[in-house]
């Protein structure tokens, strides 16, 4: 039985799951993209090209896990196909296609989930519309981080914050509660059944520092609510004091998440966007303990790197855009500051932030285009700080960077 296992963000990576993109990327048109949550419409070939990337040099640095895969593993078994359709039909009408969906092999149903289910052909929805669908394609599953995230060895199931998103939080609560490999020890957020107008949360917010430290943003997808519940969940269930530093973010498309404005890249050091994390307008930051009592504790620290350090979690700021205003606001649309670490000083990141490779350089980072260990010329254990780059144009438009599509389970302790 594999055990999930995440206790900070840099601990080398020995298993995450991902999700190809499909044909649901494309099944949307320019005035259904910000429906969709969409920067625009994007090509799937040229999505596949980059995405690739991705892909293959995350399998040469830990195992990779396809999130269709994983699903219809789960799904051979009649009785556990019967209760996931039962949950899919308390957010989706398929009642009527129930029986249908039953019939379908477990592979071709865990594809039809993403891809998206047509509505009958005899019903008003069809008539109305012939490209009608009882539930609709995800685009957005290729962004893994955001359904769920692994706390040391348990879940939190995404309340997203969009109906568009609760599909892709029920898939993900699913394996992790069904999969023999996968199964979490309980759940600190159960998205899908806890999920309400004052009560959302994703993936994308939530940052392990340590096993009793998180950062959580209070953002437009996740409230404060959610964040309460969380750290009460956490005690209870992992039986230790735990420190939350919540970080109240702007609510606006470009900082939808924590993760892109703030993210470890190495044991001392943080990729962040300025103006959010240490500039004069930065976000405000609350501290709150927990003790094993239940009881909560708040107070406000100056920032979040001032609060980690009062922990003596010292992290020095490597600037997304080089901190100049002009690059720095362009390179965090384009995910900047979205970096995802497979090793402690080792990161992926898209090419085309060179004003924030600039700053990766400066801090001591050797930056290298993925193809160079892809092909197998090199190996990343012949450097130290390491700045893997691959290119995310089309990627980017979709709304999200490395971080944002990888959903790791299993990391070695640092």
């Amino acid at each position: 039985m594999g055990k999930l296992s995440i206790y900070s963000e840099i601990g080398r990576l020995k298993r995450v799951i991902i999700h190809s993109p499909g044909s649901e990327v494309e099944a949307m048109t320019p005035e259904e993209a910000e429906r969709d949550l969409y920067n625009d419409i994007i090509p799937l070939d040229s999505v596949l090209k980059e995405y690739g990337r991705l892909k293959d040099f995350l399998s040469r640095v830990s195992e990779v896990y396809e999130l269709v895969y994983l699903l219809s593993e789960c799904l051979g078994d009649t009785g556990n196909k019967y209760e996931f359709l039962g949950d899919l039909s308390r957010c989706i009408p398929i009642g009527p296609a129930m029986e249908s969906l039953m019939a379908l092999p477990a592979p071709e149903l865990a594809s039809l989930i993403v891809k998206g289910i047509p509505a009958p052909e005899h019903s008003l929805s069809r008539l109305l519309d012939e490209q009608s669908y009882l539930s609709r394609p995800l685009p957005n599953t290729y962004f893994m981080r955001d359904s769920a995230a692994v706390v040391g060895d348990a879940l939190v199931s995404a309340a997203t914050a969009y109906d568009v998103r609760m599909v892709e939080a029920i898939i993900t609560r699913f394996i992790f509660t069904h999969h023999k490999e996968f199964l979490a020890s309980g759940l600190l957020l159960d998205g899908p059944g806890e999920r309400n107008r004052y009560l959302t949360a994703e993936g994308g917010d939530l940052i392990v520092i340590s096993p009793d430290v998180l950062a959580v943003g209070v953002s437009e997808r996740t409230t404060p609510y959610a964040v309460e519940r969380i750290a009460r969940n956490a005690v209870r269930l992992f039986g230790r004091k735990i420190c939350i530093f919540v970080v109240d973010l702007p609510k606006t498309r470009a900082t939808i998440h924590l993760d892109m404005v703030f993210t470890v890249i190495d044991r001392d050091a943080a990729l962040v966007y300025g103006p959010a994390i240490i500039g004069p307008s930065r976000s405000s930051v609350c501290r709150i303990d927990m003790g094993e009592n239940g009881k909560m504790k708040f107070g406000e620290v100056n920032s979040l790197l001032k609060g980690l350090e009062q922990l003596g979690i010292e992290l020095e700021p490597v600037l997304c855009g080089n901190g100049l205003r002009l690059h720095q606001e362009r390179e965090q649309w384009l995910s900047g500051a979205n970096s995802f670490a497979f090793a402690p000083g080792k990161i992926l990141t898209y090419s085309c932030n060179r004003y924030t490779a600039e700053a990766l350089s400066a801090a001591g980072f050797e930056i290298v285009d993925s193809d160079r260990f892809i092909t197998g010329k090199e190996t990343v254990e012949t450097y130290g700080r390491l700045a893997v780059t691959f290119d995310g144009i089309e990627l980017a438009r979709g709304g999200g960077g490395a971080r944002c599509m990888t959903l790791p389970v299993e990391r070695d302790p640092i």
